[in-house]
């Protein structure tokens, strides 16, 4: 039975049923919370009965903002969205690659030093709302750090409680040593302000879905990896490669990108073309409001990059990233195995290469073709 999602009469009636309704969630899913679930959990329903009776006491004072970090897969975001949807309050939730790409958007100038077009962007954010919900929190670049900044201070001085998810403990955030000790500010503002707590456990249950929950059918997972991207395996997937003259010239937004199909639903680029350029997230963002289906092919075995493809790997992590969020089907087709938990030095690999590999274990890999087995056999 649904859980009663009737008015509380007291901070400990909304505690009650705030966690009563993620257990809900979680049961109607098939598993039960972990052990760190169920604290983060209750941190969550004790923030939110604070958060309904500030309001309804008309309380100046706002609750202390929350941090949860831990590996992938445990749970951190599945925990924020039941929450969110039961949080009677005035809300807004946003996830990292978005949140960027409309304060980019708006902040024309901002290179020029244009400090109005950041405040009036990270105002635009936080108007109208008691509680932030910010999904996937992480910092790589310090311009984006700067941009963090402001929206910390502007969020405490409006009394505007965040709730935050990460893959990072705030000591590690922005991990490149040249504008690490930049943003340590920032790191004890976010220690100083929220209340920082671990959701850990062995499990990644992105890859090892709780025993009696579904495998998924969205639209992601119904992606494969394809090797060695034979006519048969592609064939097999409804997949046919294109000819040279269905390529075309698409821009998404400053940068031009050469994709080798003109199907109006189907993206199909080549992985060089789409990472190894100067291609950025807003780009990422602005065709996956188009193509509902992205195929990427020649993708290179992450075994065998160097220093000089770091960035272009780190690209390939942001896309992961958008598709995923925007639950678009993605086929990667590569010559070799594409092994995604290597252990090749992380100058190479992006830094969330973790996450990323636990996204793509969602994509299961395309049956061997037949005819090819056979071939080998033969010669064997």
């Amino acid at each position: 039975m649904t859980p009663s999602l009737g008015r509380p009469r007291s901070q400990r009636d909304t505690m009650r049923a705030l966690l009563e309704g993620m257990a809900y969630d979680a049961g109607r899913s098939g598993f039960e919370l972990a052990a760190s679930q169920r604290q983060a959990a209750e941190r969550l329903a004790t923030f939110g009965a604070q958060v309904t009776g500030r309001r309804r006491a008309l309380l100046r004072k706002s609750p202390r903002s929350l941090y949860f970090y831990g590996p992938v897969g445990r749970g951190k975001t599945w925990l924020m969205d039941s929450f969110y949807a039961r949080l009677r309050a005035r809300k807004r939730r946003v996830h990292f690659h978005d949140f960027f790409r409309s304060l980019h958007g708006g902040t024309q100038g901002w290179e020029s030093g244009n400090g109005t077009a950041i405040q009036q962007s990270v105002d635009g954010l936080l108007d109208g709302v008691d509680v932030l919900f910010f999904d996937e929190f992480h910092v790589h670049d310090i311009g984006d750090g700067m941009f963090i900044s402001r929206l910390l201070r502007t969020a405490a001085q409006r009394r505007i409680s965040l709730v935050v998810t990460s893959n990072y403990a705030p000591d590690e955030l922005l991990p490149n040593p040249l504008w690490h000790d930049h943003f340590l500010p920032t790191i004890e503002a976010i220690k100083d302000m929220m209340d920082v707590v671990e959701i850990d456990g062995s499990t990644d249950f992105r890859r090892y879905p709780a025993a009696g929950t579904e495998p998924g059918t969205g639209a992601f997972r119904s992606g494969r990896i394809i090797s060695p991207g034979t006519p048969g395996q592609l064939g097999r997937l409804g997949l046919f490669r294109p000819v040279p003259s269905q390529s075309r010239v698409v821009q998404p937004t400053t940068q031009p990108i050469v994709v080798k199909n003109s199907d109006p639903d189907v993206l199909w680029v080549s992985f060089e073309e789409l990472c190894d350029g100067l291609t950025s997230t807003s780009d990422f963002l602005a065709l996956a409001e188009t193509f509902t289906t992205w195929v990427i092919d020649d993708v290179p075995s992450p075994t065998e990059g160097d220093a000089a493809s770091a960035p272009a790997w780190q690209r390939f992590s942001n896309v992961v990233d958008v598709l995923y969020d925007q639950d678009i089907t993605l086929f990667l087709i590569s010559t070799e195995p594409l092994n995604w938990d290597t252990e090749t030095s992380r100058n190479v690999l992006p830094v969330d290469l973790a996450r990323i590999a636990s996204r793509l274990s969602m994509l299961l890999p395309s049956p061997p073709d037949e005819n090819l087995e056979r071939e080998k056999a033969a010669g064997s």
